[in-house]
């Protein structure tokens, strides 16, 4: 029986979330700490503030960046883990 949880690994650059703030919003955030009634929703790879008072000296720029290291999955493969993709792609395809 194969341990699936020794297969892969939160992912160490953006720690399992599968995306990078960008430091453009952090004195936004800081200007508006604590404010409550905020939400950020997901638009093709950026977050937008829902609030109407929220937006005022909001940053161009998308709030995060999607980790390359796991390509936006949070989670990365083990040795393990990359042995058995290897395994598998040997097995399937005829013409490995």
């Amino acid at each position: 029986m194969i341990d699936l949880n020794a297969l892969d690994r939160p992912c160490p650059k953006c720690s399992g979330l599968g995306r990078i703030d960008n430091p453009a919003w952090l004195p936004y955030w800081d200007m508006h700490n604590g404010l409550k009634g905020l939400s950020r929703t997901v638009d093709s790879q950026k977050l937008k503030i829902v609030d109407d008072n929220a937006g005022q000296g909001q940053p161009l720029e998308p709030m995060f960046f999607i980790c390359k290291e796991c390509h936006g999955k949070g989670k990365i493969l083990t040795d393990e883990g990359k042995h058995l993709i290897e395994f598998v792609k040997f097995w399937s395809n005829p013409n490995y």
